[in-house]
C-alpha cells in the first residue's frame, strides 16, 4: 500500500513546523550575546535613526539589559502557546513580570528597576493572560484538527490494509 502525497502534506508542514521551533529554541540563547555588536558609547545611529541612551552608561548596557528580558520572555511565550498540560496558566505569571521588566528597561527614567513589578504587573497579567490565551487556542485548534486528521488518515490506511488482507 502506498501513501499519497495528500497524506504526507500535514506531515511534513508539522515537521516544518516543529523544525522551525526548535531552530527558535536553539538560537535564542545566543542572540542574548548580540548586545556586544552594539558601541560602548552613549549613541547609536542605525538606518538615520539617532539612539541616545540617557539612564543607562551606554547603548552596549542598554541593549543588555533588553535582551536580558527578551531572551526568557520569547521562550516563556513559546512554552505557554505549546504546552498541552492543565497548569499552562501559571507561565502567565513570569510573562507579565518579564513584560512589565522589560517596559521599565525601556523606559529610562525609571528609577528602581525590580523593585515593585509584581504587584504593578497584576493588571498586565490579566491583559496578557486574555491575548496569549487566544493565541494559545487558535494554536491549539490547529493541533487538535491536525492530530483528527492523522488519526483519520491511520484508521482508512488501516481499514484499507485490512480490507486488501481479506481480498487475498
Amino acid at each position: 500500500m502506498t501513501t499519497t502525497n495528500q497524506s504526507k502534506k500535514p506531515s511534513a508542514r508539522y515537521l516544518l513546523t516543529g523544525s522551525l521551533i526548535i531552530a527558535f529554541m536553539l538560537f535564542i540563547p545566543y542572540a542574548f550575546y548580540l548586545y556586544q555588536s552594539f558601541p560602548a558609547t552613549s549613541t547609536y545611529e542605525i538606518f538615520g535613526v539617532t539612539f541616545t541612551s540617557n539612564y543607562y552608561e551606554s547603548v552596549r548596557y542598554f541593549m543588555y539589559n533588553v535582551f536580558a528580558k527578551l531572551i526568557p520572555l520569547s521562550l516563556l511565550i513559546l512554552w505557554f502557546t505549546t504546552c498541552k498540560h492543565w497548569w499552562y496558566h501559571a507561565i502567565v505569571i513570569p510573562i507579565s513580570v518579564y513584560v512589565f521588566q522589560f517596559i521599565s528597561v525601556v523606559n529610562d527614567d525609571v528609577e528602581f528597576n525590580d523593585e515593585f513589578e509584581f504587584v504593578y504587573s497584576l493588571p498586565f497579567t490579566l491583559l496578557i493572560l486574555t491575548i496569549l490565551y487566544f493565541v494559545r487556542s487558535k494554536i491549539s485548534l490547529f493541533l487538535k484538527a491536525t492530530d483528527l486528521k492523522k488519526q483519520a488518515d491511520d484508521l482508512i490506511d488501516n481499514v484499507e490494509l485490512n480490507k486488501g488482507d481479506e481480498e487475498e
